[in-house]
C-alpha cells in the first residue's frame, strides 16, 4: 500500500470496528479526501481495499456502506473459530514452554481492564503460536481480524467479571491436558458467543 492510501485504510478501518463510523452508515469519498487532506484516488484505493476486506459494500453513485453484521456472521464465525480454537489448543496442550504459559497468564483479561482488546487478541495469539501449526495459527489470526467489529460486541471486553474463562485454559495447558484445554476453550468461546448475539 501507498503511504496515503494505507494511512486511510486502517484510519477508516480503526473508526468501522471501534463503532464509530455505525453499522449502514454511507461513506463518500469526497468527504473522506478533504477530511484527511488527500486526493480522491488514495482515499478510492483504500475504501475497495475494505470492500475486499468485507467491511464496506459498494453502492453505485451512492458511496460506500459499512457492512451490518448478522446474526448468520456471528454464527459462521464463532462455528469457524471453535473449530480452529479447539485443535490449536489441543496441540499447544503438548508442547506449550512454561514462558509461554507465563505470557497467557501476564495477558488474560482483566489484568488490567483497559488493554483487554489488546490482551485478549495476543491470548489467542499465544495459543495458535504454541501449536506448531503455522498455517493453522495465521488462519486463527485472520479469523481474529475479521471478528475483531464482532468482539466489540462483548461485554465482558470492558468489564470482565470472571477472568475463569481465560483461567481455566491456562490451567489445563499447564496441566499438558489436551482434552480439558479443548473443553476450557470451547466453553469460553461459547460463552463469547452467548454475549454476543444477546446485544443483537
Amino acid at each position: 500500500m501507498t503511504s496515503k492510501k494505507s494511512d486511510v485504510y486502517y484510519a477508516v478501518r480503526k473508526a468501522i470496528i471501534s463503532g464509530v463510523i455505525k453499522q449502514g452508515e454511507i461513506i463518500n469519498e469526497g468527504e473522506l479526501a478533504r477530511e484527511y487532506g488527500v486526493s480522491r484516488t488514495p482515499v478510492r484505493e483504500a475504501l475497495l481495499t475494505l470492500v475486499a476486506d468485507g467491511l464496506l459494500t459498494s453502492l453505485p453513485r451512492a458511496g460506500y456502506m459499512v457492512t451490518p453484521i448478522t446474526v448468520r456472521d456471528v454464527q459462521e464465525a464463532f462455528h469457524l473459530r471453535e473449530i480452529l480454537e479447539s485443535e490449536a489448543v489441543r496441540l499447544a496442550a503438548l508442547q506449550i514452554s512454561p514462558e509461554q504459559i507465563d505470557e497467557l497468564e501476564a495477558r488474560k483479561m482483566g489484568i488490567p481492564p483497559h488493554l483487554n482488546p489488546a490482551y485478549n487478541r495476543e491470548f489467542h495469539h499465544i495459543i495458535a503460536c504454541a501449536s506448531g501449526n503455522n498455517r493453522l495459527a495465521r488462519l486463527i489470526d485472520q479469523l481474529l481480524d475479521e471478528m475483531e467489529r464482532i468482539l466489540v460486541y462483548d461485554p465482558f471486553i470492558d468489564n470482565p467479571h470472571d477472568p475463569a474463562e481465560h483461567q481455566n485454559i491456562i490451567n489445563a495447558l499447564r496441566a499438558r491436558d489436551p482434552a480439558a484445554a479443548q473443553e476450557a476453550m470451547c466453553a469460553h468461546i461459547r460463552l463469547v458467543k452467548t454475549r454476543v448475539l444477546e446485544r443483537f
